[in-house]
């Protein structure tokens, strides 16, 4: 299977669901080593993890997420599964601490110190995440150096990744929202919440 096949299905699957102004990023194996693609359309390989990134507009509002799994009969090196569960790992880290008064920069901080102290902190190359809502990017920004404090109803996505050129690129997203108690709840929590292994997307 290529790459533009999977868009497809993913396109037909949002249009049915009603989204609008849908989009997909799928990429395989050594392409998700480039955080927005090849330009290639690559065919699945056995050791290929699968990286896929969509959203749309439903109600006005914008939805944005990633995963990175694998199939049943995939066989993936032991280094590129023990990356997805470092960044699942940062992942994790990040959400637990975002609440209401915290600085946006210390979580990219979390996040990032999890992955630099895996030795995967230079192929950490983007913040962690941004604001959505109406907008697909909106401020403020889960980043470094930011001085932007969290607020009850903000909603962020929260998106580490490691991308090694030529071997292998891994993100994991979901997007929170700060509920009225201060605490970061996910917006996927509904539908299974954070991916729970390669397998389990």
């Amino acid at each position: 299977m290529h790459e533009s096949a999977v868009i497809q299905l993913i396109d037909e699957a949002l249009a049915v669901a009603g989204l609008t102004e849908r989009w997909a990023l799928v990429l395989f194996g050594e392409n998700a080593a480039l955080p927005h693609g090849t330009g290639t359309d690559r065919v699945l390989g056995t050791s290929d993890l699968i990286l896929i990134d969509t959203g749309g507009v439903l109600f006005g509002y914008h939805s944005d997420v990633t995963r990175t799994f694998q199939l049943e009969e995939s066989q993936i090196p032991e280094d590129h599964s023990r990356i997805w569960w470092d960044v699942h790992v940062a992942q994790s880290t990040a959400l637990g601490t975002a609440r209401a008064g915290v600085f946006t920069a210390d979580v990219d901080k979390a996040a990032r110190s999890e992955l630099t102290g895996r030795g995967l902190g230079p192929y950490f190359t983007h913040r962690l995440g941004h604001g959505i809502g109406l907008e697909d990017h909106e401020a403020p920004y889960l980043r470094g150096g930011s001085d932007a404090v969290i607020r009850t109803g903000h909603t962020f996505s929260n998106e580490p990744g490691v991308y090694i050129k030529g071997k292998v690129g891994i993100r994991l997203e979901d997007c929170f929202y700060i509920n009225g108690d201060g605490a970061a709840i996910y917006l996927t929590e509904a539908v299974g919440g954070q991916a729970k292994d390669p397998l389990h997307p």
